[in-house]
């Protein structure tokens, strides 16, 4: 019996040692911030309830009920702290946010449709180019747009400076017409589409400028376009010559239209311009005029009517200087290219002229004036169906010795 009562308590014992070893590695798991805590509270409280000066170790012997761990304590709750929000609303789902242009009247962009262009060749667009071009005018590089595939009803209208900003892009896509009644034009007007005074202005696209000149045309003899030029004239004597202004060229469908003939498409006093892209087309008189402009570039550029329209020049310059003009083709009535006084530092090359008069300098020392143009240089075109090549055209008058009035190759 002895040996077995030893057998069983040296059994007991190493049960215990095993539960007591095992309770043991479970509190050093979870030894820690929190567990230092809890074994604080409740030696705090075995001191308390026992009023003795229990230390960790002894108060830690309390922690076992019957050989079994005691369950874990549960950590106090946290104070809220005031440095942090309050918690945030579930988020709601919205739609992405892009970076949207603004609206084009508070862009660079103008397009004649958000002022109220119809576009559909019937009705009066006027009133929506103006506002365009108003808006445009006060940004520097603006962007004035005529969409493409639209028609745009357009009376007699004046792009002008001085006070618009430099830099100016008239993109047009669509096409421009021409109104065919009287009651449009007036007692007569000398251009359609004028701009005038501005600095760096472009015109470009592929679109078109029709002026529907057929209801203009008649038999009429060829002349010199109707322009203000006389301003420019100096009489080469001291006699003063009594002032004949010129002879409008009149038209003679009852009445219907006015005496005198427009100009498609003008420049007047402006410096840097360009015409790229575009085609002119059946204009009353002149296509396209620069007129006391400096720095002229003309390419890429058609000028279409019939070779018996009269008075049809494809492009006319007058008293205008730095003018480049090439890679255009130029079939109209009158001439291709018409240089009257004032000119200089004309070039023009690799440029399709015909149906046509050709290319002509003049007519120059009308009424006895004194006429002047510079440095014009015309090479490599081809000329087809023209009544000229290229020519000087004069006034028979007395010139002092030593006045030089022209110099061209």
């Amino acid at each position: 019996m002895r040996g077995l009562s030893f057998r069983s308590l040296a059994f007991l014992f190493l049960i215990a040692f095993l539960v007591w070893s095992a309770s043991f590695e479970t509190c050093n798991a979870r030894r820690g911030r929190h567990w230092r805590h809890g074994r604080s509270s409740n030696s705090v409280s075995l001191s308390k309830k026992n009023n003795k000066g229990n230390t960790h170790r002894k108060g830690g012997h309390h922690n076992y009920h019957n050989g079994k761990p005691k369950p874990k304590p549960k950590p106090k709750p946290k104070a809220p702290s005031h440095n942090k929000s309050p918690p945030l609303a579930p988020a709601v789902p919205t739609k992405p946010v892009y970076d949207v242009p603004p609206p084009s009247h508070h862009s660079s962009v103008f397009n004649v449709k958000d002022f109220g262009a119809k576009g559909n060749g019937v009705s009066d667009d006027t009133k929506a180019f103006e506002a365009a071009w108003a808006a445009a005018c006060k940004v520097e590089a603006s962007i004035m747009v005529v969409p493409a595939e639209s028609v745009f009803l357009v009376g007699p209208m004046s792009f002008s400076g001085p006070y618009c900003q430099a830099n100016i892009i008239f993109q047009l896509d669509g096409t421009i017409i021409a109104p065919t009644g009287s009651k449009d034009w007036g007692k007569g007007l000398l251009w359609w589409l004028d701009f005038t005074k501005l600095k760096g202005i472009t015109i470009q696209g592929k679109g078109i400028i029709d002026g529907r000149g057929s209801v203009w045309w008649q038999d009429y003899p060829y002349d010199d376009p109707i322009d203000d030029e006389s301003k420019l004239i100096i009489p080469l004597h001291n006699n003063t010559l009594p002032y004949k202004p010129p002879t409008p060229i009149r038209s003679e469908l009852s009445g219907k239209m006015p005496s005198i003939k427009p100009t498609a498409l003008r420049f007047y006093g402006s410096f840097n311009v360009t015409v790229t892209g575009i085609t002119i087309q059946n204009s009353p008189q002149c296509h396209l005029k620069f007129d006391n402009c400096i720095g002229v570039v003309v390419h890429d550029v058609s000028v279409s009517s019939p070779g018996d329209s009269p008075n049809t020049d494809g492009i006319h310059l007058q008293n205008s200087k730095d003018v480049l003009i090439h890679t255009s083709n130029l079939a109209c009535g009158d001439d291709c290219v018409s240089i009257q006084t004032g000119c200089s530092n004309v070039y023009v090359h690799n440029v399709n002229c015909g149906p046509g008069h050709g290319i002509s300098i003049g007519s120059l020392g009308k009424d006895n004036t004194k006429a002047c143009v510079s440095n014009i240089t015309v090479r490599d075109v081809m000329m087809h169906n023209t009544m000229n090549g290229v020519r000087i055209k004069t006034w028979q008058v007395m010139i002092p010795s030593g006045t030089q009035c022209y110099n061209s190759e």
